[in-house]
């Protein structure tokens, strides 16, 4: 063998080691039950096979039942994923902008069959009719407002204004498509009613009762910088969407970061209605329409299965999800800093279906049907 082919073959090998190198798995919390165990190793196998770097969580009944970490957080300088990580949540960040624009229903504030025209009376008489619930459910008619970035600089007033003057891609309500637009929106409305920036609205009303310290927006000075979780997934490795700033083109539809343990105990509030007055309804699990909840929480079913989910995936390899099972009163929680090629951006959802959920839904007890069951009719599809 000739030095090159040496050379070729030394390097090779050091490439190989490198990638090996950031393979870590911490088991934070384990139950006895026999599907956690096989979770565990399921998990493990596929994160040492490159297909994800994060975290992943299941709770029951709001216990804790698996807890793991996996991969580095920044690899540049060996910092392990842990609890304490912070990631890019992507668009879960709109059920927090549907939260404030329930609790402001819910204070009388506004109302759910208000009109953009309600909020915008010079806007266009196509686009007047859409009501509040309609933006919730993703059944405005409202497209995509810009398509070169999520990061392009915008301030609201632009923002407002493309979004008004844009055609409608369906009559409102007689089509279910999805709208990072009309979130956006109604981060614009919600400013309009409860007359602060969005982002202080839900820091004072949701992140502060609820302790969510690990939470918030981009460049937020609230969020320890020490604690975030760099990006490894596609052409950029090792940034952060943290450092990007935020702009009207993400607000009310993204941009904001959290750890696995405020994700879940965010999860909760929603199941639970917590961010509502005592004895209110939970208007986050009513129904906007057969795909939609108001809390922007997808419907869906897999292996026959109901399951109530959001996630979000946004770029230097951040995915996240919650998924809810309510006939077994099941949490999953994912948040993922890292993927390869075999599900890149879908990471977050093809780990869920194609090895945790096969695992959770194969073992453990039936629960009654009504265990966890969102209200006003709004089961799965």
């Amino acid at each position: 063998m000739n030095r090159l082919a040496i050379f070729i073959f030394a390097l090779a090998l050091s490439s190989c080691s490198a990638g090996s190198d950031y393979r870590s798995v911490s088991s934070i919390v384990q139950s006895d039950k026999a599907a956690m165990a096989s979770l565990a190793e399921e998990l493990q196998q596929e994160h040492k096979a490159g297909t994800f770097d994060g975290l992943v969580l299941v709770a029951q009944r709001d216990v804790v039942l698996f807890k793991s970490a996996y991969g580095y957080a920044d690899r540049e300088d060996s910092v392990k994923n842990s609890s304490a990580a912070i990631f890019d949540m992507g668009s879960i960040a709109k059920t927090f902008t549907a939260a404030a624009v329930l609790q402001l229903a819910q204070k009388e504030k506004l109302q759910l069959s208000d009109t953009i025209g309600d909020f915008y009376p010079t806007a266009p008489d196509e686009i007047k009719p859409i009501t509040i619930t309609q933006l919730l459910g993703h059944s405005s008619g409202l497209d995509n407002f810009h398509n070169e970035s999520d990061f392009e600089l915008m301030d609201k007033a632009q923002a407002e204004r493309r979004i008004l003057e844009m055609p409608l891609i369906g009559k409102p309500g007689e089509k279910i498509a999805y709208s990072n637009a009309a979130y956006t929106l109604l981060a614009a409305i919600v400013e309009k009613v409860s007359e602060q920036p969005f982002q202080d609205y839900v820091h004072d009303n949701l992140l502060t009762p609820l302790n969510l310290k690990s939470t918030g927006f981009y460049q937020d000075q609230r969020v320890s910088l020490n604690n975030l979780a760099r990006g490894y997934g596609g052409d950029d490795q090792g940034l952060t969407t943290f450092e990007k700033g935020l702009t009207w083109a993400l607000i009310g539809a993204g941009g904001m970061v959290t750890s696995i343990d405020d994700l879940a105990i965010w999860s909760a509030a929603l199941k639970n209605g917590a961010m509502f007055p005592v004895g209110a309804s939970n208007l986050a699990f009513s129904k906007a329409n057969e795909r939609w909840l108001l809390g922007s929480l997808a419907q869906v079913e897999i292996s026959g299965e109901s399951i109530i989910q959001m996630g979000g995936s946004t770029d230097y390899g951040y995915t996240a999800l919650i998924q809810f099972v309510p006939n077994r009163n099941l949490l999953i929680v994912l948040l993922l800093n890292a993927h390869d090629s075999k599900y890149k951006n879908a990471t977050h959802h093809r780990l869920s279906r194609n090895h945790i959920l096969p695992l959770l839904l194969g073992e453990g007890e039936e629960l009654p049907n009504n265990s966890m069951q969102p209200t006003a009719n709004a089961s799965a599809d």
